[in-house]
């Protein structure tokens, strides 16, 4: 097996916080990120599809980088900024921005407006992960970009292409994740609850991790049953986390964007932290989220 690019850990995100007006609050950013470091992961990232990253304007952008930043300074954890555009120039300007405040951990999907070729993807690996040579790149390879990243699809890649060094996926077919594993093991896998038990029995992979603030013992015991091959606890506690899943959103209807089930979570850890996201998408309801809230409190006493 090759030595792996990046280590194995936990990776949670942090939720960007909007006051009625729509600016940052940034109190209850700063207590968010805290409480996000005090879960015990060891990587935590912003501006991502929960952190809204699609949806921020460069004003907003830099807002939420200087602060983040500044509150995880000599942080114990890698802090990773994500970008996310359908220009790649305009990509290469925000990371270059981060990288001025000192990140030196990206999250990058491919640009979607166009599906990239291979041939196409490989000049922007290339081109984004090269104009940053001391820096470290994880991709973000979601179907949203047009198309899903494949292990074959990597190998290219890799090659040429040394500081990329992890994905972020969420696929139940565990014929494709098994191959992700086992075919590209310079690369550091962070896969969601949900197959995070499943996955780690083709090999050593990592947590993507949404329950962390609100559940920190929970995700570590899923994660250390994982790393440490007792597929007994790990599936056991993979499924006792898609139980509470169905439970905090039995009385929610038609789709949402992930920022609005991610500020649920976060609420109710920090009941001050605002259900908002960006318009134009919708986000919980009030009586959504006291439902959640009730559910938690009633249900949930193992873990809180």
């Amino acid at each position: 097996m090759a030595e792996k690019r990046h280590p194995q850990g936990v990776l949670a995100a942090c939720d960007t916080p909007w006051t009625e007006e729509f600016r940052l609050d940034e109190p209850v950013f700063r207590r968010h990120i805290e409480q996000q470091l005090a879960s015990g992961a060891g990587n935590i990232y912003v501006m991502g599809t929960a952190g809204e990253g699609y949806a921020v304007t460069d004003t907003q952008f830099r807002q939420v980088v200087d602060v983040f930043a500044d509150a995880t300074d000599g942080a114990d954890a890698t802090r990773m900024v994500a970008v996310i555009s359908l220009s790649m120039g305009h990509m290469l300007e925000r990371i270059g921005y981060a990288h001025d405040k000192g990140v030196r951990m990206f999250q990058v999907p491919l640009p979607s407006w166009g599906t990239l070729t291979n041939p196409e993807a490989l000049t922007f690996f290339k081109t984004v992960c090269g104009s940053f040579p001391d820096s470290k790149f994880l991709h973000y390879n979601l179907r949203r970009s047009g198309r899903i990243f494949a292990a074959d699809d990597y190998r290219p890649v890799l090659d040429e292409v040394p500081n990329l060094v992890a994905t972020k996926v969420n696929n139940t077919d565990m014929g494709f994740m098994r191959d992700l594993i086992l075919k590209t093991p310079e690369l550091q896998h962070f896969v969601l609850e949900s197959c995070y038990a499943n996955a780690s029995f083709y090999g050593e992979c990592s947590l993507l991790c949404s329950f962390g603030g609100l559940a920190p013992d929970l995700a570590r015991r899923l994660f250390e049953a994982g790393r440490d091959g007792d597929t007994a606890t790990a599936f056991a506690t993979q499924g006792r986390m898609m139980q509470m899943h169905e439970g905090f959103f039995r009385d929610v209807e038609g789709p949402h964007m992930d920022g609005a089930f991610d500020k649920l979570f976060t609420s109710l850890a920090q009941p001050e932290f605002p259900l908002r996201i960006l318009p134009p998408y919708r986000y919980l309801t009030d009586e959504q989220a006291a439902a959640a809230r009730e559910y938690f409190e009633t249900h949930c006493s193992d873990v809180s």
